[in-house]
């Protein structure tokens, strides 16, 4: 076929010389531009002429794309945590702190027992009781406190209730 070519009918006659060899140059060129995709390594070797450049170059794409993941991550974490409400950050805090801030209250206590005289340790007592009292009110309290539902889910309370359906699935 590349002896040939089409003319205006669509039949095929025999090319001359020339535009064999035009066509030749074309076809070179077109395989030039159209050769079969190297793989990246292949190419990455042919461009940078060593191996040490070549790793050095994965190596910064590789940091690169970890650093990205880290920072989208992170976010994630920082939208997780900006959504999250004071109950649900006070109870966290509690869990990791409540049981020191009250044995430090009792520490206090004992200490002071060492330092005040026989009279004035019923008074003392009696103030760090109230402070371990009040602490654990207010501890309570935060944990405990129901947040008001999102109106969407009381609708569909409502909903519920009104087909007939008694089980209600409350995630709060």
């Amino acid at each position: 076929m590349s002896d040939y070519k089409k003319n205006e009918n669509g039949k095929l006659e025999p090319l001359n010389p020339q535009e064999a060899l035009d066509y030749l140059e074309k076809k070179k060129q077109g395989n030039s531009s159209n050769a079969e995709p190297e793989d990246r390594a292949a190419k990455e070797a042919k461009l940078l002429g060593s191996t040490k450049e070549a790793i050095q170059l994965r190596k910064a794409e590789i940091n690169g794309e970890i650093k990205l993941l880290q920072s989208r991550l992170s976010g994630e974490i920082n939208i997780i945590k900006a959504s999250e409400t004071a109950k649900e950050r006070a109870g966290k805090h509690l869990a990791v702190f409540g049981a020191l801030y009250l044995c430090t209250c009792t520490i206090a206590f004992l200490f002071s027992m060492s330092i005040l005289g026989s009279e004035s340790i019923a008074v003392a007592a009696t103030l760090v009781t109230l402070v371990v009292t009040q602490l654990s009110s207010i501890l309570k309290t935060v944990v405990d406190t129901k947040e008001p539902k999102d109106p969407v889910e009381l609708m569909s309370d409502v909903a519920h209730k009104a087909m007939g359906n008694d089980k209600i699935s409350e995630e709060k």
